[in-house]
């Protein structure tokens, strides 16, 4: 739902400012610290496990011929 700015209270336009500001100062925090300490963002990334395990089931299957190509799927999906 959009609101216009005129019918906004006080305090709903000093909270949607300081969330903006929020926002914007953590990105660029984060910016700043990844410039500075040079961390990859490949060090940062942590995988779930139950991620990990459903991703090595998924090449196994690959690996082993069991895909299914996309035409395929979306005709059995009814696409």
């Amino acid at each position: 739902m959009s609101v216009a700015l005129k019918d906004l209270s006080t305090e709903q336009l000093e909270q949607l400012i300081e969330r903006t500001i929020d926002r914007r100062l953590q990105v660029w925090l984060e910016q700043l610290l990844d410039a500075l300490t040079e961390i990859d963002d490949e060090d940062k990334a942590v995988l779930r496990p139950e991620f990990a395990e459903s991703l090595r089931r998924s090449i196994a299957q690959a690996r082993a011929g069991e895909g299914i190509d996309l035409q395929s799927f979306r005709e059995q999906i009814g696409r």
